[in-house]
């Protein structure tokens, strides 16, 4: 294989900047009413979408099932309209898709509102249904997995197989076996009696999921995105002691963990984030591995954690505020060790590529550009104080947050109509097209997710009435032979398996019901547990051979499969250990007086690990300095005694003060080519 060459390109702030908006912001040329008529359902079933949820969200007025379903069947309407605009109409076969997809977008509707409209009828029915709901249920899940069969094969084989293993348990072998249930039963169980594609997960869809992707919207056509990338990018230019790198991480880890998919991330993000690090010296590989790593790192950042911080909330006993807060200690982790990973592996072979005029500004002047963006300040205030102050339902935060950015944003516009920076028309209307657009967007985002974890209830709940999940449980636990360690490897390798080609929601709830209840059936903490298989389940996404988010990443890099693959798993091992580490020290994930002693103590050991496998602080160090901070690193980490772990976590920053102040004294020769 060729040999990769650092890009000699050179490229301005400025340009980056404008890179960025390009990418990240939308320049709306056409108006509105001059786009046609299925763009305009488009907006005005968005509207709707936004106005209904907003109101749920301040009133709570009806059940949540009821909710759900309403929800549903917007999603599903929608859906079909989003398909109709993506077919290429001039052609005979394009007018039947079109045809097929606006039969689809009408149907969708039809059933989920003769269910809902009988709500009370079918609840208090206990248990016998007339046919012509039966009927409607059945509707309503062939409806639904033609929806995710455009979205994910793997998944439609999944919920495919989950209806099967339901109806044909006695044929199966092992554990596996069970009586079977009627086709009748399988229809109710996962419709009508409000549970499996009723049940819980599309509610949480319902109410959390959607209020975080309509105010994520709404941030990304204000803006917000962009600006944070902007402002990264520009911290890195201007400081050598951040890198291009570091900042993909930021980028990454903050989009990542608001849409909910390390694939999706990695695709969008990198579209940008892997250019500009080969730009910057990066080797094509290490750029995709960066950005895969970064967009697995997303999905544990705090507050939103790829939605699975809520449907965390409603499976366990801790709420969500408790579950966010016991999460930071652990994604701080995360994000520093690949910082300093990034730095320790790419400092001497890259540099900033990018030309930067003085910054003439004083202090006061900077603090006052970054108060401009005064309505996102202002949204994550009211946000974190109803999540984590008040500790408010997410809804309900997620309610007052939109509010806040959208009165902050039109503020912001009047100032600048006031100050003479903005005309008067011109101003205003853009405040109302990228308000409208972000409905759109956020309205958009949420039809994958809510199909998913729709579809997702059947086989949770094809799992849960068949017995499965509790044999599986018992045998994992019996394989174990009692001992903690190895039912934790048992339990990693499962979460991994299960976790391959899935979407972090999606994963999460697999391992959740399979995996996790063999780690508290052992007396693993419930909250330590399903953090436990959580994590793996995300980390699957760059662990070969699928390594979904690496397979994206090396394809918009140009790089190799398994030369990327494996530098992602040498960037990204703190997924692998974090898990154990807040097993052995729970005050990292349990907030106390220690917590910040134990962080120090781990995050020295995460650093000594870091050294031993990129094998280089200043300069490359001997092999046997290498396993020497390897095994200190882990010692830190994993010794039983914390007077124990402060003794190696000493002996650790002893010793790379120690190798940093020889190299200082007598360099090393480097070798050029």
């Amino acid at each position: 294989m060729a040999q990769e060459t650092p890009s000699d390109n050179s490229r301005t702030l400025e340009d980056i900047e404008q890179t960025i908006d390009e990418k990240f912001r939308d320049n709306y040329g056409v108006p509105i009413w001059n786009q046609g008529p299925l763009e305009l359902l488009t907006y005005a079933i968005a509207i709707v979408f936004f106005a209904y949820h907003m109101w749920y969200g301040y009133t709570f007025a009806i059940p949540g099932s009821r909710h759900g379903i309403i929800h549903l069947a917007m999603v599903l309407s929608l859906w079909g309209i989003i398909q109709m605009l993506g077919v290429n109409r001039s052609t005979w076969q394009g007018k039947v898709k079109t045809a097929a997809y606006g039969l689809y977008s009408v149907v969708s509707v039809m059933p989920l509102y003769i269910i809902q409209d009988n709500f009370d009828s079918i609840v208090t029915a206990a248990g016998v249904y007339q046919d012509t709901y039966v009927y409607l249920g059945i509707v309503v899940i062939a409806l639904v997995l033609i929806a995710l069969l455009h979205i994910s094969r793997l998944i439609t084989g999944v919920v495919l197989f989950g209806l099967v293993y339901s109806y044909f348990g006695p044929l199966m072998p092992g554990i596996l076996a069970h009586r079977g249930l009627t086709p009748r039963r399988i229809i109710t169980m996962n419709t009508l009696e409000m549970q499996g594609l009723f049940g819980t997960l599309l509610q949480i869809s319902a109410t959390w999921v959607v209020i975080f992707l309509l105010l994520a919207g709404l941030m990304e056509k204000y803006g917000g995105m962009a600006s944070f990338i902007k402002g990264m990018t520009r911290l890195a230019a201007r400081r050598k002691h951040i890198e291009i790198g570091q900042v993909a991480v930021a980028a990454s880890m903050f989009m990542g963990s608001i849409n909910g998919s390390t694939a999706a991330n990695t695709a969008t993000t990198g579209a940008f984030t892997i250019p500009l690090m080969k730009e910057n010296g990066y080797r094509a590989k290490v750029a995709a591995a960066i950005e895969a790593v970064a967009s697995c790192g997303g999905q544990v950042l705090p507050p939103i954690m790829g939605a699975g911080a809520f449907l965390m909330a409603e499976l366990i006993d801790p709420n969500y505020s408790d579950i966010v807060v016991g999460a930071v200690a652990p994604a701080l982790l995360f994000f520093l060790t690949v910082a300093v990973s990034i730095s320790l592996g790419t400092s001497h072979t890259v540099g900033q590529n990018i030309q930067t005029t003085p910054d003439s500004r004083n202090a006061f002047k900077r603090i006052f550009d970054i108060f401009r963006h005064f309505e996102y300040l202002g949204m994550f205030t009211i946000l974190l104080w109803y999540l984590i102050g008040i500790g408010a339902d997410p809804m309900v935060a997620g309610f007052y947050s939109i509010l806040a950015l959208m009165v902050l944003r039109l503020l912001r516009v009047v100032l600048e109509i006031a100050t003479g920076d903005d005309e008067a028309q011109p101003a205003l209307k853009q405040y109302l097209r990228e308000s409208l657009e972000g409905l759109r967007r956020g309205a958009e985002a949420t039809l994958n997710i809510t199909i998913l974890l729709a579809s997702l209830g059947i086989v949770i709940r094809a799992l849960i009435v068949t017995g499965f999940a509790q044999q599986l449980s018992s045998y994992l636990v019996l394989l174990s032979g009692g001992s903690v360690i190895t039912m934790l490897f048992l339990a990693m390798l499962s979460a991994i398996a299960f976790g391959m080609g899935m979407s972090t929601t999606a994963a999460y709830m697999i391992v959740a019901v399979l995996v996790a209840p063999s780690l508290t059936e052992i007396g693993v903490n419930e909250f330590t547990a399903h953090m436990f298989v959580f994590y793996f389940a995300i980390v699957s996404n760059i662990t070969p051979p699928i390594a979904l988010s690496v397979i994206i990443g090396q394809g918009i890099a140009g790089s190799d499969f398994w030369e990327t693959a494996l530098e992602a798993l040498r960037i990204g091992f703190p997924m692998f250990l974090i898990p154990f580490a807040f097993f052995y020290n729970e005050a990292l994930l349990y907030p106390g007086p220690m917590t910040i002693v134990a962080f120090l103590i781990v995050f020295a050991g995460f650093i000594a690990v870091s050294i031993g496998l990129m094998g280089r602080l200043q300069e490359e160090i001997p092999g046997y300095m290498r396993v020497a901070f390897v095994a200190l690193g882990l010692g830190a980490i994993f010794v039983p005694t914390m007077i124990s772990q402060a003794v190696i976590a000493a002996a650790i920053v002893a010793g790379i003060v120690y190798s940093l102040r020889t190299t200082e004294i007598s360099p090393m020769p480097t070798t050029e080519g």
